[in-house]
């Protein structure tokens, strides 16, 4: 068994030598001193024992002027109905909690931190207008993928779900957004999703944003979008606060990035199978009518 070291009853000095001893990679610590936070942010993996766990979902929204219309109205429908569906997702020892961005022109948090899903049924209908500034999007979210902002919970966390939502093409610096964001610890970790919404969006981006084809999917119709919306969401929630402490025969505790990869297969399987449900059989894009019932 790993053996659990209680940070807060560690001196400053005592913590690289703590660091050597690898701890169960599922689960990071939030608790350590003040003054020691940047260095263990840089070995997240390490962990200890919990009396409660907490999972984080963020929804990336885009909200900009081609959202407007049928499609932010759909948008907003099917999140209305999704709230109560997240309810449960997640273990009996683990709070799920949520946390939304809306980004156009400008970049804003609709939960000023993340929240109980169980306190957060009542969706505010967002409104669309202004340029898709998804670079800058990607930077806000870095800045609160940390011990020192949005994941500073009490508890242990399992790494973040990251659901991004567009329809159409960044007008700013993406490449250097999500460039920055990729150098984020949690968001290396986290399980990342997208959906592309209508026939406008730029696919290359959102695949950019997964790192996965498979976790990149598009909607070219209000129904494909509220199924696809409920499909990602609760499965990556699931999946994304499911325990996975491995340990292998020789007693060394899997690092982060196992436990990672072994999620992503989880949820890749379940999201391939559940979308060709959904979309069909794979047919050329330039082959369909888009934007049906937009």
């Amino acid at each position: 068994m790993p053996k659990f070291i209680d940070l807060n009853k560690v001196d400053e000095e005592e913590i690289p030598i703590q660091k050597k001893a690898k701890l169960s990679g599922d689960f990071i610590s939030y608790k350590a001193p003040d003054s020691a936070m940047e260095a263990l942010e840089d070995d997240f993996l390490d962990a200890m024992e919990p009396a409660k766990k907490s999972m984080t979902i963020f929804f990336l929204i885009d909200v900009s002027g081609s959202m407007k219309g049928t499609k932010i109205g759909s948008l907003n429908s099917t999140m209305e109905e999704l709230l109560p569906s997240l309810i449960g997702v997640g273990e009996a020892s683990t709070d799920v909690k949520i946390a939304i961005m809306k980004f156009s022109t400008n970049v804003e948090w609709v939960t000023p931190e993340p929240v109980r899903i169980e306190e957060y049924q009542f969706w505010n209908r967002l409104e669309a207008e202004g340029l898709t500034f998804m670079g800058d999007a990607f930077l806000e979210l870095s800045r609160k993928l940390s011990r020192s902002s949005f994941l500073s919970s009490p508890s242990l966390s399992f790494a973040p779900v990251i659901f991004l939502l567009s329809d159409g093409s960044p007008n700013d610096d993406w490449k250097k957004g999500l460039k920055e964001l990729q150098q984020n610890r949690w968001f290396q970790h986290g399980l990342k999703i997208a959906l592309g919404i209508g026939s406008e969006v730029n696919m290359e981006v959102l695949r950019e944003f997964t790192g996965c084809d498979d976790l990149t999917v598009q909607a070219k119709n209000a129904e494909q979008l509220r199924e696809l919306i409920k499909l990602m969401a609760v499965t990556s929630s699931q999946i994304g606060s499911r325990s996975m402490a491995l340990v292998d025969h020789g007693n060394t505790v899997t690092t982060g990035e196992t436990v990672a990869k072994a999620k992503q297969k989880a949820l890749v399987e379940e999201i391939r199978s559940g979308a060709k449900d959904i979309l069909g059989e794979s047919v050329e894009l330039d082959s369909v009518d888009f934007d049906e019932g937009w």
